[in-house]
């Protein structure tokens, strides 16, 4: 009864998330178990940003917003506890709260902050490419303003068929460069991060494979080859596309080799440090082939700017202003382009994380049920007194004989009174009773 008196009833709230797998995840396919595990990462990677202090102080502000004194971040992550399913993608956010309608509320703030911290990130992408679309706009309007000037200063219609084909030549392969710095800097991004993760760790006999040498070999070879077919065909040649396709296949096989060295004869049986590993030898390769390729651009760049020197001023003028004006639209164009996917992507609910059950009020608490503890303390009470008294009966010592009286009060033992065994006599008839009893209570009087 104390304890029903002074403890509230805890009530809790459930709601689920379904969590979309991403398609763009880098190198566990190749690993026995990588896709458990990729699963399994993305998993705790949304758990914590649940129990994170952005989505639950937010959650905090929102709820006890005008209601004067609210809570701790501190003393409410305790109540909130994020379990996976085990044979599904769903996250259940479970909240305790000595209110119903507060662990609902909760419950649902918590997944509704986490798909608006999605979508804004969405619209932080969105801005930023924003921004970028408008200077590269000014660029381009730049560009085609110093274009029409030179035109108009040097009293030029237009470009002659020599200088337009140098001034594509010369935009395509500023195209090149662009992608293979992308492609560089990606790939040593990649290193970094993986080799920082492993502190270290050395590869040993994976690096050592002759196979997987042959194959980065082969890899910076064609790409070497590919930078060199670009300039003189389009990218729907033959040789182009078949080159591609062979590209493609070696990086796949390359991929595959790693992963079994890996899972047959790598030192180390965590799974994190076998990807680990795979992107690093991975990042390696893309890193030899992606600088063996930019020697290639490089040269043919320079080669590309002799012959553009070799024409008359006005034609070299005229075609670095092209050069320019190409560079600067290709740019605008690929900027829009993902501008209007950004804006897509943060009208639509964020994809990988979606509410699938709200939480509803529950009618029971699931703590400090006062019926449950009134019984348990009944059937504590008998347990608790049976036993006491057991106990203090058990440290009763009786007297058994004759010799145990006289050694503990020191005094001599005149008799004993034997036991006797019942004997049946007759009953007593309640005349006889009553008529005995007035005879005492008259004696005691005349006494």
């Amino acid at each position: 009864m104390i304890v029903n008196l002074n403890t509230s009833p805890i009530y809790e709230a459930v709601t689920s998330l379904r969590i979309k797998q991403s398609q763009e995840l880098p190198l566990f396919a190749g690993l026995t178990g990588g896709s458990q595990l990729n699963v399994k990462q993305t998993m705790a990677n949304y758990a914590a940003m649940l129990k994170s202090r952005t989505i639950v102080q937010a959650a905090i502000d929102q709820i006890y917003e005008g209601k004067g004194a609210s809570p701790l971040y501190e003393q409410l992550i305790s109540r909130i506890t994020i379990n996976p399913a085990k044979e599904a993608d769903i996250l259940y956010i479970t909240v305790q709260s000595r209110s119903p309608e507060e662990a609902q509320l909760f419950a649902n703030t918590l997944s509704q902050n986490l798909v608006s911290l999605l979508a804004n990130e969405q619209g932080a992408v969105r801005e930023f490419i924003g921004q970028r679309l408008k200077d590269s706009k000014q660029e381009l309007e730049q560009a085609e303003g110093l274009l029409e000037k030179y035109k108009r200063d040097q009293k030029m219609i237009g470009a002659d068929i020599q200088s337009r084909a140098m001034a594509d030549k010369l935009s395509a392969l500023d195209k090149m460069v662009a992608e293979n710095t992308v492609n560089l800097v990606t790939a040593q991004a990649k290193l970094g991060n993986a080799e920082r993760q492993l502190a270290g760790q050395n590869p040993g006999l994976v690096a050592d494979n002759p196979l997987i040498q042959q194959y980065k070999s082969k890899l910076a070879d064609s790409e070497v080859e590919l930078a060199s077919l670009l300039p003189k065909y389009a990218d729907n040649h033959t040789k182009v596309m078949s080159l591609r396709a062979a590209i493609t296949e070696t990086r796949a096989k390359l991929n595959a080799e790693v992963a079994s060295v890996l899972n047959s004869e790598a030192a180390s049986g965590n799974p994190i440090n076998q990807t680990l590993l795979q992107e690093k030898i991975m990042a390696e390769a893309d890193i030899a082939a992606a600088s063996a390729q930019k020697k290639v651009i490089g040269s043919i760049l320079a080669n590309s700017e002799k012959d553009m020197a070799s024409l008359p001023a006005k034609e070299q003028g005229i075609t670095r202003l092209m050069r320019d004006v190409q560079v600067a639209q290709e740019i605008y164009i690929m900027l829009d382009k993902r501008y209007e996917e950004a804006r897509i992507n943060e009208v639509m609910q964020p994809r990988d994380v979606k509410v699938l059950d709200a939480a509803i009020a529950p009618d029971l608490p699931v703590k400090s049920r006062k019926t449950l503890i009134l019984l348990i303390g009944v059937v504590l009470g008998l347990f608790v007194g049976t036993a006491i008294a057991f106990l203090l009966e058990y440290n009763k010592r009786p007297i058994l004989n004759d010799q145990e009286a006289k050694g503990l009060l020191g005094l001599p033992v005149l008799g004993v009174i034997p036991v006797f065994e019942d004997i049946n006599l007759p009953r007593e008839s309640f005349g006889n009773k009553v008529l005995r009893l007035f005879s005492l209570n008259r004696f005691k009087l005349k006494k």
